[in-house]
């Protein structure tokens, strides 16, 4: 069976185990909507690095009580062999104390923690703590890679930043000009959900001094990028120099 790289992370809470499925967190431990975006940040980086989860590809991580504080065990709940549960004990008095960003710093420890369980070998765990120091440097300005084209002669990389729910999310184009020893970098499209990323940018062409970024072609894919001029085209000479190397 192939190994599945990861998906998803989400967040759940349970204050007493039922037979039920939990659900999200932020009742019980109270949070607000967009420190949950810290699980997408980081599951769509460490996809980008490759990082591996065996036969499942969503983690769901479940906050309780009924645990001693930052204990970690993996629960078997539901049928769904690409989703693994892993409860973990949190204090909600404690929690709920903290301010936006002392919760946003103690979710990301604890889902790093969490990942760290199932690293496969000595590689995975050093993407894990790899992603996890750059985002405690960088948060919400870290830079996701979506795709990229590489030739002889230039290599461009489109990447996408996954912003608060205030703010629009930014897509990003890098363009190396191998022969002249040039970079060029700059945020090209702001983004109503960074998820249109993925529609709006599914080929790259690079011609007469032109980059163009051409849209999958499905009724989804319309969805995403009907807001948008498509296809996306962008003069090499307009993208800011970044470095002589």
């Amino acid at each position: 069976m192939k190994e599945k790289k990861i998906a998803d992370i989400r967040l759940f809470e349970e204050l007493a185990r039922t037979k039920s499925l939990p659900t999200y967190m932020g009742e019980i431990y109270k949070l607000e909507k967009d420190t949950r975006l810290i699980c997408t940040r980081f599951a769509r980086k460490l996809r980008e690095k490759g990082f591996i989860t065996g036969n499942f590809d969503h983690l769901y991580i479940v906050s309780t009580p009924l645990l001693r504080e930052q204990i970690i065990q993996e629960s078997v709940r539901g049928t769904e062999q690409r989703v693994k549960y892993y409860d973990v004990g949190v204090a909600v008095d404690s929690f709920n104390r903290k301010t936006k960003q002392e919760k946003e710093l103690y979710l990301l420890k604890l889902i790093s923690n969490v990942l760290q369980q199932i690293a496969s070998n000595t590689e995975q765990l050093s993407l894990i703590l790899d992603v996890y120091h750059i985002m405690l440097q960088l948060g919400s300005e870290m830079a996701i890679k979506h795709l990229s084209k590489e030739t002889s002669q230039y290599k461009v990389t489109i990447s996408y930043q996954i912003k608060s729910l205030q703010e629009k999310s930014t897509a990003i184009i890098e363009y190396h000009d191998y022969k002249k020893r040039v970079t060029r970098k700059a945020a090209f499209l702001d983004l109503n959900m960074y998820e249109d990323i993925y529609y709006l940018v599914s080929s790259i062409t690079v011609k007469n001094g032109m980059i163009c970024l051409k849209p999958r072609l499905s009724q989804t894919a319309s969805y995403h990028t009907q807001a948008y001029p498509t296809p996306i085209t962008i003069p090499i000479h307009d993208i800011p120099l970044l470095e002589i190397e």
